[in-house]
């Protein structure tokens, strides 16, 4: 899937806000510009949420390991 910013861009100084939780799936809105981006984690995947608390914000860059992995699988969605 072809994004309008790279994975750097989205990260570097950008914050990662939480819109809402549904079934332990977590929404976050990332704001690029004049662009948002929603990323999901799930949050009932122990092996990738073993030590992490999932606060209403984080800084961007945070969040980039799940971020580079919603880009590969393309569920990185551009809203």
């Amino acid at each position: 899937m072809e994004y309008k910013h790279t994975l750097t861009q989205i990260v570097k100084g950008t914050t990662a806000k939480m819109s809402h939780v549904v079934n332990g799936v977590v929404y976050y809105h990332i704001k690029v510009e004049d662009t948002y981006y929603e990323l999901q984690i799930d949050t009932l995947d122990e092996k990738e949420n073993k030590d992490i608390y999932f606060t209403p914000s984080f800084k961007a860059i945070t969040l980039m390991r799940w971020i580079r992995k919603a880009m590969e699988t393309g569920k990185f969605i551009q809203i």
